[in-house]
């Protein structure tokens, strides 16, 4: 007695429907390698905008108003004189302690600050002061088409008197901090910006708020 089983006879649609659903188990694996890409893509653009995000929010530290005696200085300038805070006595000045070489953005600002002119037609004299020697400091002068000297400080010690430094990217050097000198040369507003940028509009508003 022969003990061959009798072929299993499928359905019609059998072979179709078994195909199909293969093809679905494919179909549905490259769908959920597809989202769990998209996942990492879209959980690293998320990490990626809270950096910025957070770079943005630690890139300023609120100004404030400052009491006391602006110490005085006597700095080389570019201009080719020597010039000192107490000849500017009965005038508002704006002392602009920044990176100096090698931060292009501290030039940039300066000369969105000459090309916006609201400075200038508050009657303020921008001092910018960087530790650097006057030859290198002049090159990038040219190089961005400023027309405001700079104050050269090579020994920090003016802008330690003014607690500049590391208040941004290096802790032996000043950061981006704009600082409010009155006629009578008292300190009268500080701005730190550890990001390297403040609105000229926005500069304007918090420095004539508190003109002397």
């Amino acid at each position: 007695m022969s003990t061959k089983q009798a072929p299993v006879n499928h359905p019609p649609g059998h072979r179709h429907t078994a195909a199909t659903n293969a093809h679905q188990r494919v179909r549905l694996r490259k769908l959920h390698k597809a989202h769990r890409r998209w996942f990492a893509w879209a959980s690293a653009l998320a990490i990626a905008g809270a950096a910025v995000i957070a770079v943005m929010i630690g890139g300023r530290t609120p100004s404030s108003v400052q009491s006391g005696q602006a110490p005085d200085f006597q700095l080389a300038s570019t201009s080719g004189q020597t010039v000192s805070l107490a000849e500017f006595k009965g005038k508002n000045v704006l002392l602009y302690f920044n990176e100096g070489v090698g931060c292009d953005a501290c030039f940039y600002q300066l000369g969105k600050l000459e090309s916006d002119g609201s400075l200038e037609r508050a009657g303020l004299t921008v001092l910018p002061i960087v530790m650097n020697t006057t030859a290198d400091v002049q090159s990038q002068l040219t190089r961005f088409s400023l027309r405001t000297p700079y104050l050269v400080d090579p020994t920090g010690a003016t802008s330690a008197a003014y607690n500049a430094l590391g208040t941004g990217h290096h802790a032996n050097l000043p950061g981006h901090t704009f600082i409010l000198v009155g006629p009578d040369g008292m300190i009268r507003w500080r701005g730190d910006y550890p990001g390297m940028w403040i609105e000229p509009s926005e500069l304007a508003g918090l420095v004539t708020s508190n003109l002397g």
